[in-house]
């Protein structure tokens, strides 16, 4: 079954919401957790591993937070998902039954993968006219 854990899911919306952020403000885990509506220790434990990945920053202190370590045009979904997770949606080569078949699924892995590969900075705009249609 080829999927998308909760791990990617949160991490992701972890990153999008400090995108958002004003002016690129310092966010407290609390305020990181209330927008995107996560528990707290389980978006330490995402945003301790994104920070050791290079994707966040964070600062110490009463006003301190997590920020985006670059600019959002920078970063690539697809690097968030696997720094995360590992690769994704990994197929042994040459599996053996045929040519067709080991052609088919090399060709779903970059498939899976194009569509990860975005722009954090883009998610927004390649989006929001899906939701204005429904």
């Amino acid at each position: 079954m080829v999927g998308v854990s909760t791990k990617s899911l949160y991490g992701v919306a972890a990153m999008h919401a400090l995108y958002n952020s004003p002016r690129n403000k310092l966010m407290q885990i609390k305020e990181i957790a209330a927008v995107t509506q996560i528990s707290h220790g389980y978006l330490e434990q995402i945003l301790s591993t994104l920070k050791k990945h290079g994707f966040v920053i964070s600062v110490r202190g009463a006003n301190g937070g997590y920020k985006l370590a670059s600019d959002a045009s920078k970063i690539i979904v697809l690097d968030v998902v696997e720094a995360l997770e590992g690769e994704l949606f990994t197929v042994s080569q040459n599996v053996g039954a045929s040519v067709v078949l080991d052609s088919f699924w090399k060709d779903i892995q970059e498939k899976v993968r194009a569509v990860f590969n975005i722009k954090l900075s883009e998610l927004d705009r390649a989006y929001a006219t899906y939701f204005y249609e429904i």
